[in-house]
């Protein structure tokens, strides 16, 4: 079954229970800041917390990773249309922080 194209950020967001898988992410404490600029662009974090997960719009002190783009590919990301590795290659994509705990994010949510 082809999954539902998502095509906000607000889309993704509430998409994000269906798609948490809390066995991927037993064991892993970690705050994953995105930080998306463009027209429709916002900063929120997704706080994972052994098995469970929320959404903090903002920014928060202290994230574990923090990934930075724009609109367009990270909705280009999520809907699987560009590898992570070929946005971070490319610049579209800027990864900081703990890159082991955000190789974890694709397993995280599906």
């Amino acid at each position: 079954m082809k999954e539902r194209k998502l095509h906000s950020i607000n889309d993704v967001i509430a998409s994000m229970e269906h798609r948490f898988r809390a066995d991927a992410s037993k064991n892993v404490k970690a705050k994953y800041q995105w930080l998306i600029s463009g027209p429709s662009g916002k900063d929120f974090c997704v706080h994972v917390n052994d098995g469970a997960f929320e959404v903090i719009h903002g920014r928060v002190d202290d994230p574990s990773v923090t990934f930075e783009t724009d609109d367009n590919t990270y909705l280009r990301l999520v809907n699987n249309e560009i590898k992570g590795m070929t946005a971070i290659l490319t610049r579209k994509l800027i990864v900081r922080g703990n890159i082991y705990l955000a190789s974890k994010m694709d397993q995280i949510f599906k």
